[in-house]
């Protein structure tokens, strides 16, 4: 709210400033700047929707789904391991009668002791895939906001806003959203991205 105002009361003051100077007709070398408009004021504000960018870049599309591709594999694998480890179970209780109490338990303890090593296995692949997916996710965050500071230097705008940040905005030129998203797509059309995860 108080951009928005800030905003106002300048074009406020910009205005009364230019009828000053026409009404009274200043040659002074200091008033020459009369021919300032809001447009200057407004192009050294930018508006940037962050999110926007990274939920329609090609980048973020070809990161997600490598991700539930491999997530997918990970799901599939403990599928697996725990049908055998049902049938491994089921198989060890129909044997228990033929066996003595101390075997019996002896069984128990291992079998217990090979899933605990199986569950801890597919958590530190999901640990692992889910660091490189979030390091890969920074890189990422990284490159874009680079972008957007590259632009906005190209533009000569001061101070770059976050969309979701800003209440109301007038001037649709200063949404220069569109504009970062297709160079975003144009630097990283030929990125490799390459997730690491425990085989």
């Amino acid at each position: 709210m108080f951009f928005f105002d800030f905003l106002v009361f300048s074009s406020l003051l910009d205005n009364q400033y230019i009828k000053y100077i026409n009404k009274h007709k200043y040659k002074n070398k200091f008033f020459n700047i009369q021919n300032i408009s809001n447009n200057d004021v407004n192009n050294r504000i930018g508006i940037i929707d962050f999110r926007y960018i990274l939920k329609s870049s090609n980048a973020m599309k070809l990161l997600g789904n490598k991700f539930l591709t491999l997530e997918e594999k990970i799901n599939e694998k403990i599928k697996q391991e725990q049908i055998f480890l049902k049938q491994k179970e089921e198989t060890l209780k129909k044997n228990k009668n033929n066996l003595t109490e101390l075997e019996y338990k002896k069984r128990v303890k291992l079998f217990k002791k090979q899933v605990f090593k199986i569950q801890k296995k597919y958590k530190d692949e999901r640990a692992v895939l889910n660091k490189s997916f979030q390091n890969i996710q920074k890189d990422i965050k990284d490159l874009l906001a680079k972008i957007i500071k590259d632009v906005s230097i190209n533009k000569n705008i001061n101070v770059v806003l976050l969309k979701e940040n800003v209440f109301l905005f007038n001037n649709q030129s200063i949404d220069f959203t569109n504009e970062v998203l297709e160079l975003f797509n144009n630097k990283t059309k030929s990125m490799k991205i390459i997730i690491n995860s425990p085989k």
